[in-house]
């Protein structure tokens, strides 16, 4: 997997007063919103703090969920199987049983073995089937599937 080096010189720096932000990953500006400077800093936050290959993931796409189409946050994907589906939320939207389960209901159509809530300030790292959860995000590579 070869990396994006677009990815990493545009997500080194972000305008705080700027009202939108560009995605490197839609190759895009983006509105500016709470819930998107969350999803910035989740982003930035696998690639380059825990490695993650720019390649394995994929940013606000279409799932049917009880038909209707959702939108989840981030996947995560590891020799082309889905491992892990992150919710994203505004840093003042507490990560409460609402927000599990809504993770839940997307996971339901995606069956990802790991997931991930985050507001920015905290975030809730756990197993889809059981009770374990992990204190922060494991390196690229080196989770079971």
């Amino acid at each position: 997997m070869r990396p994006r080096p677009w990815l990493h010189s545009s997500m080194h720096e972000l305008d705080p007063h700027s009202d939108t932000l560009w995605d490197a990953f839609r190759r895009k500006y983006v509105k500016a919103t709470p819930e998107e400077w969350v999803r910035q800093d989740a982003l930035r936050r696998l690639v380059l703090d825990a490695g993650y290959p720019s390649a394995s993931i994929a940013v606000e796409r279409g799932i049917q969920v009880h038909g209707m189409v959702r939108r989840f946050d981030i996947a995560v994907f590891h020799e082309g199987q889905l491992w892990m589906l992150i919710e994203c939320k505004a840093e003042h939207i507490p990560l409460n049983e609402s927000v599990g389960d809504q993770w839940m209901r997307y996971n339901s159509a995606t069956r990802a073995p790991w997931g991930a809530l985050t507001n920015g300030r905290e975030w809730q790292i756990f197993q889809a089937e059981g009770p374990k959860s992990v204190p922060m995000l494991p390196a690229f590579g080196t989770f079971v599937l």
